[in-house]
C-alpha cells in the first residue's frame, strides 16, 4: 500500500510530530486522563509536574487547570509554539528541547510520560535513556505515570490495515494505517486524506516491551511500578484492553 524508506531513519519522530498530523491520529483525552490520575494517584494543587514529551500541551493545560505547576518539554518547535501561544499560564511552562537531556534534579513531585512517547529506537539502551531525566527530575517518593502500547492486546487483536473517518467541521478526514511487527517493534505507515484532497504521509515505530521488562528497566532507575492498568477507565491490564499504564513511586 504505502511504501516507505524511513524505517532506518534516525529521529523519525521529528517529522512525525509536526503540524496537525497528531491532532488526527492521537486521541488526546486530556481531561479524562487527569481524572484518571486523580483517581489512581495523589494530585494536589501546587505540586510540580514534569510532562516529558508534552506535545501541544493539552495534558499540561488540564493539570494546570487542576492547580498543579507543570513543565512540559517537547522537541517539536511547532508544538511548543502552539502551547506557549494558546495555553500560556503562570503555572504552565513549555520548554523546547530534547526530553532525553532535560535535567532539573529532584525538582518535581510527579513525572509523566504519556501517549506512547517511549521506545522509538530499535536499540534498548537508547530507549532507556529517556528514563534518566524521567527519574532524576523526580523527588524521592515522587509519583510517576507512564502510558504506552499493550503488546498483549496487539498480539490478540492485530490488524494490518486500519481505516478511520475523523469528523472535521462539516466534512471528514480519512486516516489509513498499515502496520507490521518487525524485530519486536510495531511499525506503521500512515496516510491521511483531508477533505480538500490534501494528503499527508508519515512513518512511526515503537518497541513493544512487556510489563516485566518495564519493571526491570524502571527499577534500574529507582522507580517502583505499583499498579498497571489497561486504559484510563481503570480497566485491568490484559489482552482485551489497548494500553499499558504504569503507576508508581521513586524509591
Amino acid at each position: 500500500m504505502m511504501e516507505t524508506n524511513k524505517s532506518k531513519k534516525e529521529k523519525w519522530w521529528i517529522d512525525f510530530f509536526k503540524g496537525d498530523f497528531t491532532e488526527v491520529v492521537l486521541n488526546q483525552q486530556a481531561a479524562e486522563t487527569v481524572s484518571f490520575m486523580q483517581q489512581t494517584g495523589q494530585l494536589r494543587p501546587g505540586m510540580k509536574v514534569f510532562d516529558q514529551c508534552c506535545g501541544k500541551g493539552y495534558l499540561a493545560h488540564e493539570l494546570d487547570a487542576a492547580g498543579l505547576r507543570v513543565t512540559g518539554i517537547d522537541i517539536s518547535e511547532p508544538y511548543i509554539e502552539y502551547a506557549r501561544t494558546h495555553l500560556a499560564s503562570p503555572r504552565a511552562e513549555f520548554v523546547l528541547g530534547d526530553a532525553e537531556t532535560f535535567h532539573r534534579p529532584e525538582e518535581y513531585d510527579i513525572s509523566i510520560n504519556w501517549n506512547t512517547s517511549f521506545g522509538y529506537n530499535e536499540d534498548d539502551g537508547q530507549n532507556e535513556r529517556m528514563l534518566v531525566p524521567f527519574s532524576n527530575n523526580l523527588k524521592r517518593n515522587g509519583q510517576f505515570f507512564f502510558s504506552t502500547m499493550n503488546p498483549l492486546f496487539i498480539n490478540k487483536h492485530f490488524q494490518r490495515f486500519i481505516v478511520k473517518q475523523v469528523p472535521s467541521g462539516d466534512s471528514t478526514i480519512i486516516t489509513i494505517r498499515e502496520s507490521r511487527i518487525e524485530d519486536g517493534m510495531m511499525k506503521s505507515d500512515w496516510l491521511i486524506v483531508h477533505p480538500d484532497g490534501h494528503r499527508e504521509t508519515a512513518f512511526g515505530q515503537t518497541k513493544l516491551y512487556s510489563v516485566e521488562q518495564f519493571q526491570t528497566m524502571f527499577l534500574r532507575h529507582g522507580l517502583q511500578v505499583e499498579q498497571v492498568y489497561g486504559d484510563i477507565s481503570l480497566s485491568p491490564y490484559d489482552e482485551d484492553h489497548p494500553s499499558m499504564i504504569l503507576y508508581g513511586h521513586k524509591v
